[in-house]
This record gives structure tokens, sequence and C-alpha cells, in this order.
């Protein structure tokens, strides 16, 4: 189905491999699909004066991050890996041990590729006319010159990670409903960020070579009419039907398609360190979204509704094209920021029984436990948690909430190596 290559710089003083990078590989596979290796896998390195040829990665482990849902209640089936496993989703994880990077990349960067075939036969929006395109997977690093000296800085020892994605890919969403998301990726260092649609790439023999006059891997075209009804067409940067739109700051994705299917998508974050692009990584990920199961008697399952944010900063509402709404606040450094989210869901299963709302979080600002305030890359870190101290996931029927609180401080304003630019999370 696709993944993502990143990379993280080991900047800690006290570890023996400081100035070395590790880098990790996630792969997501359809479970009625081919089963991935368990071994050790290559990155293939590529660019003038790369110091190496692969990267092996060492398996870590497989995670089902299907949907989860009430299968008793509900009377529907509940997608897994085991049990049920078309349209079921698993994540492979694969990482190096810490490695030298000696040189300096040029300035079209050193490109980090994995490749496979096929891609998913059942996906609509790509042309096939070989068969089953592959992939590729791929993310670049690039030089950075240091604005007080003037020099570019060598990449060994290391002084750059490449963002992360903290939101798993959602692949399963029905259809005919509104939805909103986001990748929600960040940068350790706290580079600016900036999200862009991308091309799917085919699998591919020979040299990576990422200009566009020679393409190599190439891009696979888009079936550019889908007959319908309704009739769509699909480009790179309108892979799913239903007037899909992506804030590139934000990274939110929305969209309300009115039909199911397979759809290949591939995001690009770009990261940009005093102005200068550093890092870029892609996700390419599988959009399945299909006709959900309405509830006995024919009535609506609606998805649940989130209140506005209650607290003590001033909070600015805009709405997405689907009509689904975002908040944002400004706060200054020092600033404690609170607020409380509330979901609801009056749906209740055969007429009775209330139905379950689960509530998560995710970001770079949050320790795993959701609840150290040091346990984050740029402490103080946020938390999260309900009334009764109960930590993500929330589950509860007909009502959910948690308490986010994040104790803001000037270690959060990144003036990175003196360039005085303010970076964002």
């Amino acid at each position: 189905m696709g993944g993502e290559i990143t990379w993280l710089c080991i900047k800690d003083p006290t570890d023996p491999d400081v100035g070395k990078y590790i880098f990790t590989m996630k792969l997501y596979r359809d479970c009625d699909g081919t089963i991935l290796s368990t071994g050790a896998v290559n990155i293939n390195m590529w660019g003038t004066g790369a110091p190496l040829t692969t990267i092996s990665c060492n398996f870590l482990g497989s995670t089902d991050i299907s949907p989860v849902c009430n299968s008793i209640n509900s009377g529907n089936i509940a997608l897994n890996c085991q049990t049920n496993p078309v349209g079921a989703v698993e994540e492979y994880v694969y990482q190096s041990a810490p490695i030298n990077l000696p040189g300096t990349p040029p300035v079209t960067g050193w490109h980090f590729t994995w490749d496979n075939c096929c891609r998913n036969g059942a996906i609509v929006n790509l042309l096939n006319s070989t068969g089953n395109p592959g992939f590729t997977l791929r993310a670049s690093m690039f030089p950075y010159t240091d604005p007080t000296t003037g020099l570019v800085l060598p990449a060994d020892p290391c002084f750059d990670s490449s963002p992360t994605f903290n939101e798993s890919p959602k692949t399963i969403i029905c259809s005919g409903y509104p939805f909103a998301y986001s990748h929600n990726a960040s940068d350790p260092e706290l580079d600016s960020i900036r999200y862009y649609w991308a091309q799917p790439l085919d699998d591919f023999v020979g040299a990576y070579d990422p200009d566009p006059a020679n393409n190599n891997p190439a891009a696979i075209p888009f079936d550019g009419f889908f007959a319908g009804p309704p009739m769509y067409n699909y480009a790179f940067n309108q892979p799913i039907p239903g007037n899909v739109n992506m804030d590139p700051v934000s990274g939110e994705i929305s969209y309300n398609s009115p039909i199911s299917g397979n759809f290949a998508t591939v995001i690009r974050v770009e990261a940009f360190k005093c102005g200068q692009l550093v890092a870029e990584i892609h996700r390419d990920i599988q959009a399945v979204l299909i006709a959900c199961a309405t509830m006995p008697g024919g009535a609506v399952n609606n998805p649940p509704d989130l209140t506005n944010p209650v607290g003590s900063q001033t909070w600015t509402q805009t709405f997405s094209p689907t009509g689904l709404p975002s908040f944002q606040c400004t706060v200054t450094a020092g600033e404690l920021v609170q607020f409380d989210v509330i979901g609801q869901d009056l749906d209740l299963y055969n007429g009775v029984t209330p139905q379950e709302i689960t509530m998560e979080i995710s970001g770079g600002q949050m320790a795993s436990d959701y609840v150290t305030t040091t346990a984050c890359l740029n402490p103080p870190c946020a938390t999260f948690m309900d009334s009764n101290g109960v930590i993500p996931p929330l589950i509860s029927p007909t009502t959910v909430g948690g308490t986010f609180q994040w104790q803001t401080s000037c270690d959060h304003v990144s003036f990175d190596i003196t360039c005085g630019r303010v970076s964002n999370l």
C-alpha cells in the first residue's frame, strides 16, 4: 500500500553514537495482500558523493492499524488481519543501526529510496495499462549553509533530523461523510515545514534520478477521467473524489466523497532551516473509502461531534471546503495553554445501546505516555487526559472528553543557528 522513510540525528552528548543517523522505514500493506519481509531490508542511497549505496534496516515489528469497531452491538464484522483481512491494514517498521554519513550533500541532494512491486490492483485513480504498477518510497537530504559563517556544514557529524509523521495513516474511511485528517508532521529541530501533494512513483531499475527531465522511476499517470456517475478528473493534487483540499501549512486534508474505492495518494513534507530546504519526506498511502452500513431500520449512522475548545485562549475558527471546522490561537511564550475537548455521539445501536466514542491525540510535542512533561524532544511537553487521569485512547459511550495542557516556554521558539527566524511546530 505504501509507506515512508525518515531519519533521526542523535544529538544527546551522553550517547556513544552522538552525531550519527538512525533511519526508519514504515511500510503499510493490505492484510489480504503479499506478506512483507520480517528480515532486514535495504534502503538505497543516491546522489553525488553519497558515502553509502545501501542502508540496512532491521525489522522491528508489525501492528494491525485497522479501525476498531464493536462487532457485537453493531452487527458489522471488524476488519483485522487475522479473521477479516479484506480491507484491513498492517504497519511494518524497519530501522537501521546508528550510522555516519561522511561528506556533504550536493545541491540536488542525497536521496533515499525503497521500491517494490506491486500496488493494489483495486486502485481506481491510476492508469493500469501494463499491469499493476509498483511503488517507490523516497526521502531527500539537502546541504545547509551556516548563516553565521557562510560555510556549508558537513553531514558528519549530523546536525539535522528529518520531519516525522505523528499520525498513523487513516486509510479506511466511510464514503458519503465530510472528513478531515492531517498526517500531523513535525520537525525535531522546529524547522519550518510545508505540505504538498506529490506524484506516486513506479518501481524502477537503474539509477534513481528525480530530475523531471530524466524521471527514473517514472511517475504513474492518473486516470484523468472517471465515468461515474458522478464524473471525476483525477490528478496527483486531486487524487480523491469529493472536492479534496489540503492546507499547505497545517497539512489538513478534507473531502466528502460520494463514492467508494481505493485511491493512491502521496504527501510531500519539506523542512526549511533558516529559509533553506534541508529535508524532504514523502508518505505514499492508499485511501480506502467504503460504503459503511446504515443502522437498523436504515437510519444514517452519523459521525461524532466535537465541541469548540473551551479554555482561556482566544480561538479563531475556520472551515474547510467540506464545512468541517478547525481552530487556532496565538500564544505568548511562557503562557499556559489549557482547554477541554468533548466528543458526543447520540446514535444508538439497535435504537437502545449507546455507541462508543474513542478519542485519541497525536503531535510532536507529546510524550509517549501523554502525561510526562520532560519526555519529548522540546520540553516542557504537552499533556492530555480525562478528568479521572485516564490517558488516551479515551473510550466511553455517548460522550468522551479530555483536557489538553501545555506550559509553553522560550525553548519552543526556534532561532536555530542564529538565523533569527521563528519556526513552526
